[in-house]
């Protein structure tokens, strides 16, 4: 009987890990497409970044704020 309970638990234990396996591999996957993903979308921003500093010009930190005038 304990022979059939080890056997159990092994075959067990060996479903368990190839599961475990698939989705470590699965994930590992996932991981890989969001970082191709994220650099792609940095690689985008620093373009919009660079177009967008080239339409506005600097600010120049000497100007007076705008004052709001008083409400009557």
């Amino acid at each position: 009987m304990a022979e059939v309970d080890r056997e159990a638990r092994v075959n067990e234990l060996e479903a368990r890990l190839a599961h475990q396996d698939h989705s470590i591999e699965k994930m590992s996957d996932e991981i890989y497409w969001l970082q191709k993903q994220i650099s792609q979308l940095k690689a985008k921003v620093s373009a919009l970044v660079e177009g967008l500093e080239q339409v506005t010009p600097p600010q120049s930190s000497n100007k007076q704020p705008i004052e709001v005038p008083p409400h009557y």
